[in-house]
């Protein structure tokens, strides 16, 4: 079961990556003044047909592995539900997927985040060629970060560099903290 916020996020990127996206977009923005907070993650993958997205949302179906269960969506979707939000899931073939989730901030069984920072890093290391714009602006944290503009910036220096893991994860761990575990 997935229980913190940044392992839906990874998950929602995953199967972006498996279809094929070669940008992700990720957002979690909140909304003080609404008592709102919107997890987004967008990709111009493969996307799916009516029967395949209908089949997506009720669960138990998966493209990545026969091992895969299938219920990262259905579970995003129940909790957002189950703390006064909504989910939405918009795809079409070849257009992408675009996967939103909102939840009431102060909701006593909203999830927290987990550990934000360490879940941004690895998204960021393992871009693999992929464009992955990330923004983040909650609870007082802001980071807005692109890997296309750190691949040109580094040059031949790959991101897995340990000299350049070292500056993301302190820049980072600066923006939005080094972890967001239990606070809301």
């Amino acid at each position: 079961m997935i229980e913190e916020l940044d392992m839906h996020l990874l998950d929602l990127v995953q199967n972006a990556r498996g279809a094929g996206a070669t940008t992700i977009d990720l957002s979690v923005i909140c909304d003080d003044r609404r008592d709102r907070m919107t997890l987004r993650v967008a990709d111009d993958g493969r996307g799916m047909d009516p029967e395949t997205l209908e089949a997506v949302r009720h669960g138990f179906f998966s493209s990545k592995s026969p091992r895969s269960v299938g219920l990262g969506i259905p579970l995003l979707r129940e909790s957002a539900e189950h703390c006064d939000g909504r989910f939405e899931i918009v795809s079409a073939p070849g257009r992408g997927t675009t996967v939103e989730a909102t939840f009431r901030m102060s909701h006593v069984d909203r999830p927290p985040f987990g550990d934000l920072a360490a879940t941004v890093l690895a998204l960021v290391v393992t871009s693999e060629g992929r464009r992955v714009r990330i923004t983040i602006r909650c609870e007082g944290r802001s980071l807005e970060i692109d890997t296309a503009e750190i691949s040109e910036i580094l040059g031949d220096l790959p991101l897995q560099h340990p000299e350049v893991l070292r500056f993301l994860k302190a820049y980072i761990a600066e923006r939005i903290g080094a972890r967001t575990g239990g606070e809301r």
